[in-house]
């Protein structure tokens, strides 16, 4: 299922989204001397009015739904903008209530299923999207992790041009359908705790190594996170890996990317032909999967030490292992310009203290 599927309407917001937000706050932004679109603006929703209809949702107080349209107006958007809407029209609700979503939809004759949410607030605009059971694609200009490392959203764009394509991409599960996967495969309370630590962690080292040009999802690699030990639990008394287990689950639910996050991830995969992970997704699931050791962010090299002390393994395998790691330590942290104890040590940073 691609993430427009189904849409009717995209929402989007409009300071920070459509229009910059730089300018007197205490008048309305259709006064202000200077007004500005957002890059790439007129362009997409040229391309998007063919297909859908095209609304503003705005949190704005100042400016009433006229005005927010003579400003648009003044930057060339207001032909493609069906409807405005801002507290003043909704009764005074207010993203991310879930009512200022209803009246959107009343508003419009279109159900939850057919909207779709556009902007840049994670939390206003794309946590009340999704809780209201809209789509919500988080337009991220500056590159930053969102909020606990907890993306929400179903995709995430830092160009406005990059939106009609991946409108077009395959919509991933949301957080909570991943974690009902998770529960329906008996995951347990400890289980649920590490994946969403891993999940965290492959989230962050995505988002930095996207911000430094490689061609990396951090959304895939956080859902890949949340559900590369789907399995874990309810492979236990049978004869297939758990990793194998989930690959075979996702691929019959139609999750090729999620499914090759969990095959590569088993230890020893990274030195077995054919089983090593290939994908930046599916590298960083690996790597930060052997972060976490008793609910603490700990270094690789730990857990090797730890893994010699506690199997009675082939040390000679473990030696392989070992060899292989530096390796894709460096192709994790060369983007960054980082060493490895940087990258972990930032890791830390973010999941404990939020920096």
């Amino acid at each position: 299922m691609n993430l427009s599927d189904g849409v009717k309407v995209i929402a989007f917001d409009w300071g920070g989204t459509l229009m910059t937000g730089s300018g007197p706050q205490d008048r309305p932004m259709v006064e202000w001397p200077e007004v500005e679109a957002v890059s790439g603006a007129v362009e997409v929703l040229q391309i998007l009015r063919s297909r859908f209809r095209l609304v503003v949702c705005t949190n704005a107080e100042i400016s009433t739904a006229e005005q927010v349209r003579a400003a648009l107006d003044r930057v060339g958007l207001a032909g493609y903008v069906e409807a405005v809407f801002t507290p003043k029209e909704l009764g005074n609700a207010r993203k991310p209530q879930v009512d200022f979503f209803r009246r959107v939809e009343d508003a419009l004759g279109v159900s939850r299923h057919e909207a779709l949410m556009v902007g840049d607030d994670p939390l206003g605009d794309i946590g009340g999207a999704v809780v209201a059971g809209w789509r919500a694609v988080w337009f991220n200009p500056s590159g930053k992790p969102a909020p606990a490392l907890l993306p929400l959203g179903d995709a995430e764009i830092m160009r406005l041009e990059e939106l009609p394509a991946v409108l077009q991409c395959h919509r991933l599960p949301a957080v909570d359908q991943a974690r009902l996967w998770l529960l329906e495969q008996r995951a347990t309370a400890n289980l649920l705790v590490h994946v969403e630590m891993v999940a965290a962690l492959a989230y962050q080292m995505a988002v930095w190594l996207r911000n430094s040009g490689q061609p990396v999802n951090p959304l895939l690699a956080q859902r890949g996170g949340l559900l590369h030990d789907l399995c874990k639990i309810s492979a236990r008394g049978t004869k297939i890996l758990h990793g194998d287990l989930a690959a075979e689950w996702l691929h019959a639910h139609g999750e090729t990317e999620l499914a090759g996050i969990a095959a590569t991830h088993m230890l020893f995969n990274l030195i077995e032909d054919g089983k090593r992970p290939a994908t930046w997704e599916e590298k960083i699931v690996y790597y930060a999967d052997k972060l976490v050791e008793n609910g603490q962010v700990v270094p690789f090299s730990r857990r090797m030490d730890a893994l010699r002390q506690r199997y009675a393994m082939d040390q000679a395998l473990i030696d392989r292992l070992a060899e292989a790691i530096p390796p894709l330590e460096s192709e994790l942290t060369a983007p960054l310009g980082w060493t490895i104890e940087d990258l972990v040590e930032r890791l830390q940073q973010s999941f404990w203290k939020g920096y």
